[in-house]
This record gives C-alpha cells, structure tokens and sequence, in this order.
C-alpha cells in the first residue's frame, strides 16, 4: 500500500477558522451577560482577592476565582473553578476550605488530573489565573487542529480528498455544540492535542514521543488511559513492518506510558492525602458505577428524560446516537488503531452516564475524521447539518455557560 501523498498544513486557513469561531462564541457569550439573566449575580461575586464563596447559589457547583474582565470570565465556571482552586494551592486545600467555612467537599480536587492546572500556575504570574486557562486553551486548540488535520489528510489518502477532508474535519470539531469548552478554562483542547500527538507520533515510528505524549493525555483527562488500546495496535504493527527494529522493540512503551503516568498521580495522591484511590472514589461519585454501554440508556430514560442536564439529558443522548452512528463507517474507513479508539472512547463512557457526554464527544477525533472525509466526499447534507444545528445549539450552550448555567 502506498502511503499518503503529502499535504501541508493550511495554517493561514486554520487560524482564521478558529478565529471566526472564537469570536463568534465570545460575541454570544458577552451578549448573554449584558441581556440576559442567570442563576447567580456577576455583581454580587465581585470580589477583591480569589476566594472560597460560602454564599455562592445552588447549582453554581464551586464558586472560587475572583471576576476578571467580562471577556475572559465568561469562559471560567463550573469545573474551571476546581482546575483553578488547584493551580493556585495544589490537591490538598482541606484547611484552606475549613478556615473559610464554604460548603465545598475538599476532596473534589482529587478528580481532576494535574497537567492543566499546572500549566495554569506556571502562565498565572504573567496572565492571572483565568487568563492563563484561556491561553492554554487557545494554544492547544490551535495545535490540535493542526494534527487533526494532519491525521485525517493522511486518513483520507492525501492529495486534494486529503486537504478537504482535514479541513473539513477541523470545521466540524470547531461546530461542534460543545465546542466552547475548546476555549474555555477547560482541559479539553489539552487533551484533544495530546491524544493526536500520540497518533500522529506513533505512525511516523516515532514511539519516544507517543510515549511523552500519551502520558501528558493520561495526567490530562481521565479517559487518557484508553490511548493504551491503539498505541499498542499501532506498535504491533509497526513491528510486523520492520522486524527487529530497535524503534518497533521498545514500541510497547507507547502503549504503557498512559498506565505507567497514572500510576504515578496514584502515588501522589497516596503521599499527599493518604488515599491512592481517591480519584477513582471522586469519578464513581460523579458519574456513577460502571457497567454495561447499555447502562447510560437505562439511566437516561429512568431519571426521566430532560432537554439538557445530568444523567437525563435528551441533548447528550442525541449525540450519544449520533456518534454510535459513526462507528461502523469509522470500522469501514479508518485504520484499526482509530477504530479501536472511537469504539473505546464511545462505549466506556457510556458503562455510567450520558453526564457530559457531548463535552467527551470533542475529543473523539476518529468520528470527526469519517465526518471529514464524509463531507469531502460529497455528501452535502453534512454542512448543513454542522452549520445549522451544531452551531446554534453551540450559541444556546455558550449563552448558559456565560452566565453561569450547567452546559456539559
């Protein structure tokens, strides 16, 4: 098989794809806070100083940064709040929330792995905290769709097919409805750019730097240890092309590196609060226990299905069949690595909750890559579909997310 002819990347095109986008979503959400009301008062959590707010309403989940500028904060809430809190006093704040009397479980930190925050405490000083997520965000996301559209150019065959189907895959991830969290203090974009350059490093032979960057995925994002499945694929059969190379030897380290990197936050939370298990007590409180892929359907319909929420949220669902949709055609078009991945990474979420759903959806970049190739190929219901109902559900979302309402 012949590889695929080579297609640069078109940044100038990315850029102003991700611009366009950006400031589209930054003009609804403004709007959003000057028009419309929300389930707390921006001038009453005016503060001077980053704060623990014992007052904060019902619903606002953790209530810790200080306001920053309209542009900025309306990217910042829910569980930017903890990825924050973290930046700024690390896991343990169990005195730090004792002395201030706010009715936050301090333990919740122990959900959230630690390569975003950190990075937010190493831009804080020059950016503020806010700032500093909202640059890494933006950054990642800028480097994400670069790969994105490397992998699915190269997915598709390369030459003119290639080019459009990259870039009509990036267009996707950008009209996504949960899109927002791609900018927001959220480490979505984080993990999206990890994920693909573990991908992309991998099919180049480049195992050292699948390596590095499927354990920076797996300190990103719980779902990081996944990338054990198809960077073991991946190495497999790199080993079958080149026997006995040195590179396809020491392969499998790709494929251990993710389990190998939690393994070691595991330790860290055992030494810090003495309970190595904490993070996987903090997701089963979240999202449940896991079970069968049938299990986020019987929780759905049982919670009594809503437009938009938790465990009964209709939107999520939806989502859910669509990208259940895309798998036979990802099995039909794509390399067995990416298939094993979109099938890991819809199915194990789905073994607890729909919660969330969409927002996890972002990252699965093999359906964005049969979107990509489906679209290039003609199949002319797909903008329209990407354009109409992902961007407009997208604008509702970002307006309840500006003004503090649960989004995804």
């Amino acid at each position: 098989m012949a590889p695929p002819e080579t297609v640069r990347v078109p940044w100038r095109t990315l850029l102003m794809l991700i611009l366009a986008s950006r400031l589209a979503l930054e003009v609804v959400g403004l709007l959003a806070v000057a028009l419309l009301p929300g389930p707390y008062s921006r001038p009453g959590h005016e503060v001077a100083t980053s704060v623990l707010d014992p007052a904060a309403t019902p619903g606002r989940n953790l209530a810790y940064h200080a306001p920053v500028v309209p542009a900025l904060d309306i990217w910042a809430g829910w569980d930017s709040e903890w990825y924050l809190l973290i930046a700024d006093h690390g896991y343990d704040v169990r005195a730090y929330v004792a002395e201030r009397g706010a009715p936050y479980d301090a333990m919740g930190t122990t959900g959230f792995l630690p390569l975003y925050p950190m990075l937010i405490r190493a831009l804080q000083p020059l950016f503020g905290g806010v700032g500093a997520g909202v640059l890494v965000s933006a950054f990642a996301l800028v480097g994400a769709a670069g790969l994105l559209f490397r992998l699915v150019a190269d997915e598709a065959g390369g030459g003119e097919l290639g080019r459009s189907a990259g870039l009509a895959a990036v267009a996707a991830l950008l009209l996504h409805p949960m899109s927002l969290f791609l900018t927001a203090v959220y480490a979505e974009s984080l993990f999206l750019l990890l994920s693909l350059a573990a991908f992309v490093a991998a099919r180049r032979g480049r195992f050292a730097a699948a390596a590095a960057a499927a354990a920076g995925a797996a300190l990103t994002r719980p779902f990081g240890v996944l990338l054990v499945v198809p960077l073991t694929i991946e190495w497999w059969q790199e080993r079958r092309r080149i026997p006995g190379s040195a590179t396809a030897r020491w392969g499998w380290a790709a494929g251990a590196a993710p389990l190998a990197a939690l393994a070691g936050f595991l330790v860290f939370l055992g030494d810090t609060l003495d309970d190595p298990l904490a993070f996987f007590e903090r997701q089963s409180r979240w999202r449940g226990g896991m079970g069968g892929p049938w299990r986020a359907f019987v929780r759905w319909w049982q919670s009594g299905p809503q437009a938009h929420g938790a465990h009964d949220s209709t939107l999520e669902m939806t989502l859910v069949v669509i990208c259940l949709a895309l798998l036979p055609m990802a099995a039909r078009r794509l390399r067995a690595s990416s298939t094993a991945y979109a099938l890991l990474a819809v199915l194990v979420p789905l073994g607890s909750t729909v919660w969330s759903f969409g927002r996890l959806s972002l990252t699965v970049f093999p359906l964005l890559a049969v979107v990509g190739i489906s679209w290039a190929r003609g199949a002319r219901t797909l903008p329209v579909v990407a354009g109409f109902v992902g961007g407009g559900v997208g604008t509702l979302l970002m307006a309840l997310f500006a003004l503090g309402w649960w989004a995804g």
